[in-house]
């Protein structure tokens, strides 16, 4: 007859199992991980630089509903989930990103086509948070995705920054979950820093809606890198920009 296991409650020590592999439960919140770390305050001071303890005060005072505006944004987040990037160099064999969680949101599952988002119906959308106000986040459920999806990290590469393969990894650690989420929520600062980004940004946008700003596109920005490449390879670009030029140096198979 074998043992039946005993289920300990840790709560308060979680901080001793950081580097343990864990199950992310299906009905575990984002609320619940700092009703977690408040469990265990050590956990606060080890994660004190990802602004553990100004995230942990706002989340004490609970949550909050979407604003009408930020739903409709949104067409509203049903889960948080965080997810795994590889970076694979193939030239050297040569894994690197594989340390921390990312997060993002995941929308609804749409109920028809969204071309401005290049969506179509049953899909859904994958929504940054950096800038969600905390106490709109608290209440999702945290999700993790097993899938990881393995980039081309050799720049010289035609396959340079292009999904070269997929890979499962289920194994994280209490640790790498709870750093992932808070690297994310605080990737701008505290938050008092994400106000201050957030009002900043809103007030380019509407200088540039305005007119006040000129608005410059990726291929003037990148013009001045690629130039003088073309003209030490080219005397005459023959009416082509350096833009696409470079693209169709990159899109040589790589030898």
């Amino acid at each position: 007859m074998g043992s039946r296991l005993k289920e300990v409650d840790v709560t308060d020590r979680a901080h001793e199992f950081v580097f343990e592999l864990i199950t992310i439960h299906a009905e575990t919140t984002l609320a619940d991980i700092f009703r977690l770390m408040e469990a265990s305050p050590l956990l606060q001071k080890l994660y004190r630089r990802d602004f553990a303890d100004e995230l942990s005060a706002l989340a004490r005072k609970g949550g909050a509903e979407p604003s009408s505006r930020e739903q409709a944004a949104h067409s509203g987040i049903e889960f948080l989930e965080l997810y795994q990037e590889w970076g694979l160099n193939t030239s050297t064999s040569e894994y690197s990103g594989m340390h921390r969680l990312q997060l993002h949101g995941i929308g609804n599952e749409l109920t028809e086509d969204l071309p401005e988002e290049r969506r179509k119906k049953g899909e859904r959308i994958q929504w940054s948070v950096s800038l969600t106000p905390l106490q709109e986040l608290l209440s999702l459920p945290v999700r993790l995705k097993a899938e990881v999806r393995i980039t081309e990290e050799d720049a010289a590469a035609k396959a340079y920054m292009s999904e070269i393969r997929r890979a499962r990894c289920a194994d994280v650690t209490l640790g790498q979950v709870i750093h992932g989420l808070l690297w994310e929520l605080s990737f701008h600062g505290g938050p008092h820093e994400q106000l201050e980004v957030s009002e900043d940004l809103k007030r380019r946008v509407a200088e540039v809606d305005a007119g006040t700003v000129e608005f410059v596109s990726a291929d003037d920005v990148f013009e001045s890198f690629y130039k003088p490449g073309c003209d030490a390879l080219l005397e005459e670009l023959g009416g082509r920009s350096t833009r696409e030029i470079a693209a169709a140096i990159r899109d040589i198979d790589d030898d």
